[in-house]
């Protein structure tokens, strides 16, 4: 397999987490009655589905037809995301927790693409600052000061894991880290994400007394 291709795979993977992602912050902005929660969700939907859309010509850019990049993630990416969480406090652990994985995921894509693939996904990150600390802020306010969810908020963060697990083991379509460990470094990207999961469980407090 080439570079290139694998580079193709992993703006495939991304392309289609992105508009998920876009999906569920419209769900999200449809779904509250709070306006400030309404308007910060479409503020983040709206940025998501750039993201989505520039990923897009990332791939046309390369040569790619970008739906069929796309395709063999729909499957998993479609099952994780319909997975409905415990309670509100699940969701805002899955949502901080995702938020960081995606981060981290482009922080390394940005370190192993080509030129213009990192200099887009530096625009990406500007946006995606903005969307881990909403999603840090609504998990603190879940959390208050109460040691009791700081302990469920663990049980929380294993069973988003769980999630994963089970999203990739039904069958069906292509795990997305499989697209970033054929682009090269696996050690590096594993180190960067459980790092990365590392810092933000402590910087939450989870598991806290």
């Amino acid at each position: 397999m080439t570079r290139e291709s694998a580079l193709v795979k992993v703006l495939g993977a991304v392309a289609y987490g992105e508009l998920k992602a876009y999906e569920g912050a419209r769900a999200r902005a449809a779904d509250t009655d709070d306006p400030e929660v309404r308007r910060a969700q479409r503020q983040v939907a709206a940025e998501e589905l750039r993201h989505h859309k520039g990923f897009v010509r990332r791939l046309e850019a390369l040569g790619a037809d970008p739906e069929r990049a796309m395709a063999p993630y729909r499957a998993q990416l479609d099952r994780y995301h319909s997975m409905t969480p415990a309670d509100e406090l699940d969701e805002a652990v899955a949502s901080y927790l995702g938020e960081g994985i995606a981060d981290d995921l482009l922080r390394w894509l940005r370190r192993v693409a080509d030129a213009e693939t990192a200099e887009f996904v530096d625009r990406v990150l500007e946006d995606e600052v903005g969307h881990e600390a909403l999603a840090a802020s609504e998990l603190r306010a879940r959390l208050g000061n109460d040691p009791i969810r700081r302990i469920r908020s663990g049980v929380a963060a294993l069973a988003m894991v769980a999630r994963m697990a089970r999203s990739g083991a039904a069958g069906g379509g292509v795990l997305p880290f499989g697209a970033f460990i054929e682009l090269g470094r696996p050690a590096e990207l594993v180190g960067a994400l459980v790092g990365g999961q590392l810092r933000r469980l402590a910087r939450a407090g989870i598991l806290a007394a």
